[in-house]
């Protein structure tokens, strides 16, 4: 797949609302990172930016790869956002991410333990989702070695 510059960015338990289709996003909350140091300067200054949104202020966000626990490339977009709580920021994928959690429903449930990785693909953000709970089949073990992140 090419991808480099690899980080773990979260690990975490998945929560009901990080599920629900009226949510429709995984939340990563700031003060649960395992790593800041993940993002370009360009990256940082466009989620940083707003933009006026149907009368309201909201900011930027990124397009991203998204890899699932299947080891496949997602084929839809995903949105990566910055989120301002009231009490802390969250790193947010939105835009489909709904329709992800469904394709892979049979991994991706409620307390199961995850972790997203982040990695560059031609330059560009992707991420990883991983579920450590969940056993990769014997056909995604590349050349006798288990790529071991789910």
């Amino acid at each position: 797949m090419d991808g480099s510059d690899i980080k773990l960015v979260i690990q975490k338990k998945l929560f009901a609302s990080d599920l629900k289709q009226s949510q429709n996003r995984l939340s990563m909350p700031f003060n649960q990172l395992e790593t800041h140091d993940f993002l370009t300067p360009d990256e940082i200054e466009i989620l940083n930016r707003h933009k006026h949104d149907e009368n309201c202020l909201t900011k930027l966000g990124i397009e991203v790869g998204l890899l699932g626990p299947t080891f496949e490339m997602y084929d839809k977009k995903i949105e990566f956002k910055i989120w301002d709580m009231q009490k802390t920021h969250n790193y947010v994928l939105i835009t489909n991410w709904y329709n992800f959690v469904m394709d892979h429903k049979n991994i991706l449930k409620e307390g199961a333990n995850i972790q997203v990785w982040s990695f560059r693909k031609k330059q560009e953000l992707c991420f990883a989702v991983a579920c450590v709970d969940h056993k990769p089949k014997a056909d995604k073990i590349h050349d006798g070695e288990n790529i071991n992140c789910c």
